[in-house]
């Protein structure tokens, strides 16, 4: 802004112009207004009067120049030419601040349309600082951030680190942010050195201001200036700038915060959409590893056989099979894998695989078990194992011959007395655990009509919301009941009474059965 003189407002140009002239000729023309330099700026003098004085235009201790005339008629003007001089001034002064007000709104609508299209948490800070040190003198300054309140601080942006520091004027651990924090008030330090909040490192800094990040009813984090030079200080104009600036980065990290935890959300969500599928192919393709058509054989009039698997999970490790292994011999198997999930489908299908290929070659339950073993053993990749029943059916003499792997024991219905008979509970460990031990072979004759109902501990120990198993009794119970249920039918009201029992609760293991009937 250029010096004030009186050339400024006693020039023609000026609208105290009309005003001075008027009052020069009021006073009798007399008189004659100079600058300091002694050049006439306004009247003249009309002869050698001696009467005639020199006073002086003066402003805040600074002669601007004089007016010269009769005393009276001079001091008059005098008066007059300093009180448009400080009127000039003030309202200079005033122009010049509303000129840096207006920068300012204008920098700071600038900062919050940058803002406003950042996500960044660091493109965020890094706008915010870049604004902040237009608007104030500083050397270092830093924006650091926490995403929940028990969160540590870390720096989201800085310039002008200090030596032993972490980024910025303040550390993440610094006690004069989190006093800041903990306060939620803007404060002023100019004078760091006797502050006794403020780490050795920070009291290298002369003067440093900080203010508190606020998004609604939460701090965010702080922003802090400061200037290492000595005599530097900041003002309350100062604080106040800050401030704004504090408030409008606020919400803009906070924004960031919102994006961040909705793009994770939008990951897991299509990350758990991604697995889902993976779990529902999986469950296809285990669907389709057990049959699924009934009869299954409608050729044969022979016998009648259906069977059900109900996974705990989208996939689980229970499994049936059955098939003819001649003519005359009707193989029917069940198992049940320990543990659930993928690597229980998984290690399912392996055994199912292994225990039908090598019953179909026409071993006995008990030799197909050894074999069996001695693969899943060899091969063993996993601490799994499956508990299973092999039962081999002749269908010409009745006779029923099996083995258990440490499976539950089946029950036999007989037609003519209506008994529940447990078969005898004889084999040997589950497959998969050592190699070495040895299987069993039984057999029970079934007469025409006689069922044999094999199942998967998923029956059993299906549990209420008290907790209390269904229990072999109840199963028994079921049998005993439906004898004349064809095995489609027995099966289904066999699901029906668990499901009743469980009342909805969840279901915690894989719910497996299988019933044949010779004819």
């Amino acid at each position: 802004m250029a010096a004030l003189s009186l050339k400024t407002i006693a020039s023609k140009r000026s609208s105290s112009y009309p005003a001075l002239l008027a009052m020069c000729e009021a006073l009798g023309g007399n008189v004659c207004v100079t600058d300091a330099s002694g050049k006439t700026l306004l009247g003249e003098l009309t002869g050698t009067d001696a009467g005639n004085t020199g006073v002086p235009v003066r402003m805040d201790d600074v002669t601007l120049g004089y007016v010269t005339g009769p005393q009276e008629a001079a001091n008059a003007l005098a008066l007059l030419l300093a009180h448009l001089a400080s009127r000039e001034a003030e309202g200079r002064a005033l122009g010049a601040e509303v000129l840096h007000l207006y920068r300012e709104i204008h920098l700071i609508e600038q900062l919050s349309e940058q803002l406003a299209a950042l996500l960044n948490l660091n493109a965020v800070g890094e706008s915010a600082l870049a604004q902040a040190r237009r608007l104030i003198h500083a050397t270092h300054g830093c924006i650091l951030v926490r995403e929940k309140d028990d969160s540590p601080l870390r720096v989201a942006a800085s310039f002008g680190n200090l030596e032993g520091g972490d980024g910025g004027p303040l550390a993440t651990g610094s006690q004069f942010a989190q006093s800041i924090l903990d306060r939620g008030i803007a404060e002023v330090v100019n004078d760091c050195g006797s502050d006794a909040r403020l780490l050795d490192s920070e009291r290298a800094l002369n003067a440093v201001i900080c203010a508190p990040l606020r998004a609604g009813q939460r701090s965010v984090g702080v922003i802090a200036l400061a200037h290492t030079a000595a005599g530097t200080s900041y003002s309350a104009a100062d604080l106040k700038l800050v401030n704004t600036i504090a408030l409008q980065t606020a919400t803009a990290i906070e924004n960031s915060f919102l994006c961040n935890e909705m793009v994770g959300a939008v990951r897991d969500r299509e990350q758990l959409a991604a697995l889902q599928h993976e779990l529902e192919t999986a469950r296809t393709i285990q669907h389709l590893l057990v049959p699924r058509i009934f009869p299954p054989f409608p050729e044969r009039k022979e016998f009648e056989l259906h069977a059900q698997m109900t996974s705990a999970r989208a996939v689980g490790g229970d499994f049936f099979d059955f098939f003819l292994v001649d003519e005359n011999r009707l193989g029917v198997v069940i198992g049940d894998v320990s543990g659930k999930g993928i690597p229980a489908a998984l290690y399912m299908a392996l055994t199912r695989m292994q225990v039908k290929s090598t019953a179909i070659l026409g071993m006995s339950p008990a030799e197909c078990f050894l074999e069996v073993n001695r693969v899943l053993v060899r091969e063993r990749v996993s601490a799994m194992f499956a508990t299973c029943f092999y039962g081999l059916l002749d269908l010409t003499t009745g006779e029923f011959q099996y083995c258990s792997a440490g499976h539950n024991p089946p029950y036999v219905t007989r037609a003519v007395s209506g008994k529940v008979e447990a078969l005898a509970d004889v084999g040997g460990i589950p497959l998969g655990l050592f190699d070495g031990m040895g299987y069993v072979d039984s057999s029970v004759h079934l007469m025409p009509g006689d069922a044999v109902f094999l199942y998967t501990d998923g029956v059993s120990e299906a549990q209420n919301i008290a907790e209390e198993d269904f229990s072999d009794e109840r199963v028994i119970e079921g049998l005993g009941a439906n004898r004349e249920l064809d095995c489609r039918a027995l099966i289904g009201e066999m699901s029906r009474r668990v499901s009743l029992f469980v009342d909805g609760a969840p279901q915690s293991d894989d719910i497996t059965m299988l019933s044949v009937r010779r004819f």
